[in-house]
């Protein structure tokens, strides 16, 4: 921590004595930082009680903050810190910051950010998300804020343009107990500054959702992935979201997802069209699905 808050007041000096900081100094220091972060977040789960490797977490987490409110940070891609998914917005207009901290009991809590760049050069603006996995039926849940966050680790994003606005698919995964594990596709925007969670941006299937949820055996794994250039129309060619189909192993267990598998070799998609994601069943994996 002495050494992080070292290279913090060294950064803060460059930035102090020059109005324009050289970029190449700029990112020597955020390099510097960044190995440190790296070195906080592998001892996060070095100590056995939930309770110590929270309190890990958090001197880490603080760290992470202080380090993208500094001057340039937005800049700086941070893609050696392994532990922390960032997805960076397509139009370049903020990047989410998402991890978790494995639990005894094989739970997980989940912590996130979103960094803003502002209309000062080179600056930036936080938003924490809060995970409220405990606190609300996340399942079921309409539209959430920063403070109301289903929690999940996201490591992939889409963007698609509806009701004149732009949105974004965030693919997840998310862990909460022994039994199951959870894809989940969340539809996100930001707007007038605020992170807005699920929309029903869905269509055919799905019609009505906020969000996708797949719930299957935590002893598997399952795909989701988004496939660019996928889905061929006339207008030219489109990602495509694709994901494993889930079963229950036996009819007699369905609705009991700790008993839900992928099915071999069988994959649907979603495709966007007139403003709706929409559901396309058996989709060949291996070749660029054709649209009307």
């Amino acid at each position: 921590m002495v050494q992080f808050l070292l290279i913090i007041s060294l950064l803060a000096t460059a930035l102090c004595t020059s109005d324009q900081p050289d970029q190449e100094q700029l990112f020597a220091a955020f390099t510097a930082e960044e190995q440190v972060l790296m070195e906080m977040a592998q001892q996060i789960i070095v100590p056995a009680s939930d309770a110590a490797r929270l309190e890990q977490n958090e001197i880490f987490r603080e760290s992470l903050f202080d380090v993208l409110s500094t001057e340039g940070s937005f800049a700086y891609p941070f893609d050696s810190l392994k532990t922390v998914s960032i997805q960076t917005c397509p139009l370049g207009r903020f990047r989410m910051f998402t991890w978790y901290v494995p639990l005894s009991g094989q739970r997980f809590h989940y912590f996130g950010v979103l960094q803003l760049p502002t209309s000062e050069p080179n600056q930036a603006s936080l938003i924490e998300f809060r995970d409220a996995t405990s606190e609300i039926n996340w399942r079921e849940a309409g539209e959430l804020g920063p403070e109301q966050w289903p929690g999940a680790w996201y490591y992939d994003m889409v963007h698609f343009e509806a009701n004149n606005s732009d949105w974004y698919l965030l693919l997840g995964w998310k862990g909460d107990n022994p039994l199951t594990r959870v894809r989940i596709i969340e539809p996100f925007g930001v707007f007038d500054g605020q992170a807005l969670f699920g929309a029903q941006v869905f269509g055919q299937s799905y019609e009505g959702m906020w969000r996708i949820i797949f719930e299957y055996s935590s002893s598997v794994s399952m795909s989701l992935l988004v496939e660019d250039d996928f889905f061929i129309t006339e207008s030219g060619r489109h990602d495509m979201v694709v994901f494993d189909r889930l079963a229950p192993l036996q009819e007699r267990l369905k609705g009991n997802f700790q008993f839900y598998v992928p099915e071999a070799n069988i994959f649907d998609g979603l495709y966007f069209s007139e403003g709706k994601w929409n559901l396309m069943r058996d989709v060949d994996a291996r070749l660029p699905e054709r649209g009307e």
